[in-house]
């Protein structure tokens, strides 16, 4: 089962049941849980004892995904009825993350076998290559024989080329996951049109740079001066602070500082407006809280913490339509006005 496909346990059991060919045996009857249709359809298979039974193999892929299915209740009765001696099944789980026992409920993890093996991608970078190329080179039965052989000609110069192993090879190091490719190769694919119909090595140099893109500094692109202020003086509450928590009000103060230093470029905005700007801040997730609001402290006072590094700021920045030199400055300084 495909946890993209299979997004809840209900849907998940509709395709437990149709490929054990089951619809005719449970019909129209109704079950008062999940964990009493399971057992019901693994009863349906069974003929007898262990030898004799119809052995049952579930293979879940993105099982971490399968993780957030509320109260985990599918791993939970699989885990459960693959434990019993009378039902000859076994649960297998496709994962690429390496903390996937940490987010199983205990009830779940001490049903589980704790059996785990490791695959990992073991290639070179000539063999990355070579993958590339099978990737990307059109099959022998394609139907136009001569654009088929002028597309694999040029993915065999595209391998050679210089450019391409650069943005190759800057992936390969990052990650070898072949998925990581696919979607390389998918945002360079996406370019061909019939004036444009074959890849180029900028193409790929332009899906990699897309494929590499900071969501977060693509949010601060989107943000107003107002907000790319406040941004900039919790990266000086930071820098002088080491990292310390803060709060809004200290935002606020170094703000103030930049106005009155200042004044002739930014318009003084009221504090309730800063206070705005810095929740919406909050809404992108561009800052976190560090503790629960509570009924005894104030919201300027909450401790926050910035999720984004200074060199993100800055590159953002450079980004940024018409951000005022000023502001660039303030950001460039190495300490704040303090």
């Amino acid at each position: 089962m495909a946890r993209l496909l299979q997004t809840n346990d209900k849907v998940a059991l509709k395709e437990i049941t149709r490929q054990l060919h089951l619809e005719n045996v449970v019909g129209d009857k109704v079950f008062g849980s999940f964990a009493e249709n399971l057992a019901f359809l693994l009863e349906a298979l069974r003929k007898g004892d262990r030898t004799s039974s119809c052995p049952v193999l579930f293979i879940l892929d993105e099982f971490d995904l399968f993780v957030h299915h509320k109260n985990q209740t599918l791993l939970y009765n699989l885990f459960d009825i693959s434990q019993s001696a009378q039902t000859p099944v076994t649960v297998i789980g496709l994962t690429c993350r390496q903390d996937i026992l940490e987010l199983l409920e205990k009830r779940v993890k001490s049903r589980f076998s704790h059996r785990q093996i490791y695959l990992m991608n073991s290639f070179d970078f000539k063999q990355y290559i070579r993958i590339f190329k099978e990737q990307l080179s059109l099959p022998s039965d394609f139907p136009d024989e001569s654009f088929a052989q002028k597309w694999n000609n040029n993915v065999q110069h595209l391998s050679e080329d210089k450019t391409v192993q650069d943005v190759l090879q800057n992936l390969f190091h990052c990650t070898k996951d072949l998925r990581s490719l696919h979607l390389l190769l998918m945002l360079a694919v996406s370019n061909v049109t019939v004036h444009h119909p074959l890849i180029t090595a900028s193409d790929l140099h332009e899906a990699s740079k897309q494929y590499r893109m900071d969501s977060k500094a693509n949010i601060v692109h989107g943000l107003s001066v107002l907000e790319i202020c406040l941004i900039i003086a919790m990266k000086h509450l930071n820098d002088v602070y080491e990292g310390e928590p803060f709060n809004f009000q200290m935002v606020y103060n170094e703000f103030q500082k930049f106005i009155q230093r200042k004044a002739h470029c930014m318009y003084n905005f009221e504090k309730p407006v800063v206070m705005k700007a810095f929740e919406h801040l909050l809404q992108l997730e561009l800052v976190k809280p560090i503790e629960r609001p509570s009924v005894r402290t104030q919201r300027e006072y909450l401790l926050m913490k910035l999720l984004l590094d200074n060199n993100q700021i800055m590159d953002a920045l450079q980004a940024y339509p018409n951000c005022p030199t000023d502001v660039k400055q303030w950001a460039a300084s190495s300490l704040s006005w303090l």
